[in-house]
């Protein structure tokens, strides 16, 4: 899998002739996100898991809070990150804040595992996860605006990338019966030091005239088809974000009974087909078959993994259905960010891509949240399906009705 998508680079790179500022960006972009990567599904298992197998034995509903600091800090540092940046003229020292907490919350988690530092960590993963939106914007401003699409397919390969780095070093650490989790927040330190070191070789792509103001705002968020897409942004990241990374690698560990070879590569089985869906959409199916149809494809493919979650038992089927998850996101997710920027000029894009992520962040924290929501008061499940397949029939119904705004309020301009 590593030499496919070494192989899809390289092909991107000399397709579109991408500049070595342009692919310096791409490899600290693979190693920043292989330090969360590494550590981020696992930060809920970390807190149920039993202290006689490595964990710290805390609650469901406590493991849902540390869970769902991630969005929580995404939440309120997405729009002000992109404010400030302009106000300061700078864009690289926020990815560079983010590698130092990152580095700083781990080698805590490492020393003195507990609510406090899981929690400080579970915040430093959505603070470096909101730099994958100052990454997509500084690597944008090396494209023309009509290549918006393009320049996001290309960068999702990045996070794809770590995902298969991250995969064998989870699976080291947890395959026996003691896990040895506390490891895994060594190596996230270690990774995200070095990156830390390595982004200074990063060229900083910076307008000069001054970005944020009243009206640009104002135009920005009288768009009606960008607020849509903002909505839209917030529905699919609860989707995403309930039924993926951390919350399904705990459904399929506590329920499921899954192994822990099958649990270290979960979001490897996720991360291909997001790539490969990531990747077509803005270079071959949105050009093909146009938005409205792409976007409709893309969330028939998560109402098909739901489906089989729903019903089906057996880990192996619903380990293989997990595909459909990731083509789902990788197809959605970059069509609506490239579109996000697309509908304006390069001088609009920091504060679109803003409050775009603002959206996003809402939904990251309450696909976490939920679960403290569905432990408190979904004790005996919802329509006749337990407590732990709840959330999916949640998620098939907002799929639903995404799929209703896409094929009302979405064209093709």
């Amino acid at each position: 899998m590593i030499f496919i998508i070494f192989g899809i680079v390289i092909f991107l790179t000399k397709k579109y002739k991408l500049s070595r500022d342009q692919i310096t960006i791409f490899w600290i972009l693979v190693l920043f996100w292989s330090a969360i990567s590494i550590i981020r599904a696992y930060r809920k298992l970390y807190a149920i898991t039993p202290i006689e197998q490595g964990g710290l034995a805390l609650s469901a509903e406590v493991a849902a809070q540390i869970a769902a600091g991630y969005g929580l800090m995404s939440l309120f540092v997405r729009l002000p990150m992109f404010f400030i940046s302009d106000v300061v003229k700078k864009r690289k020292v926020f990815i560079q804040i983010a590698l130092f907490v990152l580095t700083l919350s781990s080698i805590l988690v490492f020393y003195n595992a507990g609510y406090n530092t899981l929690y400080f960590s579970s915040l430093a993963m959505g603070l470096g996860a909101t730099m994958i939106a100052m990454f997509n914007v500084i690597f944008s401003e090396t494209f023309a605006k009509e290549q918006a699409a393009v320049s996001v397919s290309i960068l999702s390969a990045a996070p794809l990338l770590a995902e298969f780095v991250a995969a064998p070093i989870q699976y080291i650490f947890t395959h026996s019966d003691y896990k040895q989790y506390n490891y895994m927040w060594l190596v996230a330190g270690i990774i995200s030091l070095a990156t830390f070191l390595l982004s200074f070789k990063m060229k900083d792509y910076v307008p000069k005239e001054r970005i944020f103001s009243r009206d640009k705002v104002r135009v920005v968020i009288r768009h009606r088809s960008f607020l849509i897409m903002c909505f839209l942004a917030l529905l699919v990241s609860f989707i995403k974000f309930s039924t993926s990374g951390a919350n399904m690698l705990t459904y399929s560990k506590v329920e499921l009974k899954m192994s822990p070879l099958m649990l270290a590569y979960m979001d490897t089985v996720f991360a291909l087909p997001q790539l490969i869906a990531g990747i077509l959409v803005g270079t071959y199916f949105a050009k093909k078959f146009g938005i409205q149809k792409t976007l409709l494809m893309s969330f028939s493919s998560a109402i098909i993994f739901f489906v089989i979650v729903l019903y089906v038992n057996n880990p192996y089927i619903v380990y293989i259905s997990y595909i459909f998850n990731g083509l789902f996101y990788g197809g959605v997710y970059n069509l609506l960010i490239a579109m996000a920027m697309q509908y304006f000029d390069k001088e609009y894009r920091s504060i679109s891509m803003g409050i775009y992520q603002a959206f996003f962040a809402l939904g990251i924290y309450y696909g976490d949240y939920v679960y403290v929501w569905i432990a408190r008061h979904v004790k005996n499940g919802l329509l006749g399906f337990s407590q732990g397949k709840s959330i999916f029939l949640i998620a098939l119904i907002l799929t639903l009705v995404s799929m209703i705004i896409v094929k009302l309020r979405v064209t093709e301009k």
